[in-house]
């Protein structure tokens, strides 16, 4: 899992403008809340969203902390398993389903 992560961190370094770069800390992702606010770029709720349904073994694709298609794919089987409404958005009950799968820290 810390093989993932260290990846996950360099790939998004590469791809990421200097200020979402700059953002991306253990503190940032591991206290990250949901917001009904739609990022087009990087995001930390998105990245601790990732993570979370690798660990559940619904896996995101690139975890890059940015929605993709594979994204929305892994929420929907996610919502689908977890008996939620299957639609591939994360909504509130996706999230606190989903925070409550890890105990552990994200990162």
């Amino acid at each position: 899992m810390v093989r993932l992560l260290l990846v996950a961190a360099a790939a998004l370094a590469l791809t990421c403008d200097g200020t979402a770069a700059a953002k991306l800390d253990p503190a940032t992702v591991n206290q990250a809340q949901f917001s009904a606010e739609r990022s087009k770029g990087f995001s930390p709720v998105i990245l601790k969203a990732q993570i979370l349904l690798d660990r559940a073994r619904f896996s995101p694709g690139m975890i890059e902390g940015r929605f993709s298609e594979n994204a929305a794919k892994a929420i929907r089987a996610f919502q689908t398993a977890n008996g939620l409404s299957s639609d591939g958005k994360l909504t509130p009950e996706t999230w606190d389903r989903l925070t409550a799968t890890s105990t552990n820290q994200s990162w």
